[in-house]
């Protein structure tokens, strides 16, 4: 662990700073990595840039989690496209075999091999149910997209008001207690 990482732990306002927002199915090892490689990478200098470089490892770890994010609502609607393909091959008026081979198709293994079947004789495969669950999660993946587009923005200014505090300052200033804080 570097030094400014040890220095950051131990001072009780600037660790409030990098205490992070943490969803349950996020992992505190992957986000202490995070944050540690980009405090490692800008050390910031002064208690501006600590706030400045903890809102950007605050959008990083967001920006991370978004695009884990669109993979699993992809996944997530993989039910959907089966059923969507199978509605589209099958000439059939019984709406529950479909409704029953798409929900199968995931828990019983001569189900899914009839399912690929039935898919292989229409020139289809794993590839298309992928697609589809693309195709199902669309919008909601724009909505993804954007947010990163805003991450990425925010991302830029942090590094250009750095970059800016950097090039205006003589010397670095060093943090210095008054009273209960900074």
């Amino acid at each position: 662990m570097s030094g400014l990482i040890q220095d950051i732990i131990q001072d009780p306002e600037l660790a409030l700073l990098y205490e992070p927002s943490l969803l349950v199915s996020d992992s505190q090892r992957r986000f202490n990595c995070l944050r540690d490689a980009i405090l490692e990478q800008l050390k910031p200098r002064d208690f501006i840039e600590h706030m400045w470089v903890a809102e950007f490892i605050g959008g990083e770890w967001e920006s991370w989690r978004l695009r884990r994010y669109k993979s699993l609502m992809v996944t997530a609607a993989r039910h959907q496209a089966v059923h969507n393909l199978l509605s589209m091959v099958l000439k059939t008026d019984t709406r529950y075999d479909i409704d029953d081979l798409a929900e199968r198709y995931f828990t019983t293994k001569t189900v899914r091999r009839r399912v690929e079947a039935i898919l292989r004789a229409f020139g289809l495969s794993e590839a298309n149910i992928d697609a589809e669950a693309c195709r199902c999660s669309i919008s909601d993946l724009a909505g993804i997209d954007r947010r990163l587009g805003e991450l990425a923005l925010r991302h830029d200014k942090i590094l250009q008001r750095l970059e800016d505090n950097r090039a205006g300052l003589a010397r670095p200033t060093q943090l210095e207690p008054c009273g209960d804080g900074y």
